[in-house]
C-alpha cells in the first residue's frame, strides 16, 4: 500500500524520550531516597543524615536533572522550557559540586 501509514509513524518519538527522561529522572530519586532510609537504618542514623552525605546528594541532584530536561523537553511554551533548563543547569553544576566534594571526602591526601 502505498502512501499508507504505519503505526510507528502515529508515535510522537520526541515526547516519548523526553518522558522517559523525566520518569528516570524520578526513579533515580526515588532509588536514592530508599537506598538512603535502608543505609540509615543498617547504622542506626537519621536518613536525613544520610541523604546529607555528597554521594547522596550527587545522585539526588543528577535525578533532579534528569527530571528537569525531562520537563523541559515536554513544554510547550518558551519561558516553561527556559524555566526548566536553568532549573537543570543549577541541578548540575549541584551534582558536580557534591561530587568534588565525594572525591575530597575519599581522597587520602
Amino acid at each position: 500500500m502505498v502512501g499508507s501509514m504505519s503505526n510507528l509513524d502515529l508515535i510522537d518519538w520526541r515526547l516519548v524520550g523526553f518522558s522517559a527522561l523525566w520518569l528516570s529522572g524520578l526513579s533515580v530519586i526515588l532509588a536514592v531516597f530508599s537506598f538512603g532510609d535502608y543505609t540509615a537504618s543498617q547504622r542506626r542514623l537519621r536518613t536525613r543524615e544520610v541523604l546529607g552525605w555528597p554521594g547522596y546528594q550527587a545522585a539526588f541532584n543528577a535525578g533532579l536533572v534528569l527530571f528537569c530536561l525531562g520537563l523541559a523537553g515536554t513544554s510547550q511554551a518558551l519561558w516553561q522550557q527556559l524555566l526548566w533548563a536553568v532549573l537543570a543547569l543549577a541541578f548540575g553544576y549541584q551534582t558536580w559540586a557534591a561530587w568534588r566534594r565525594r572525591a575530597r571526602s575519599e581522597d587520602p591526601s
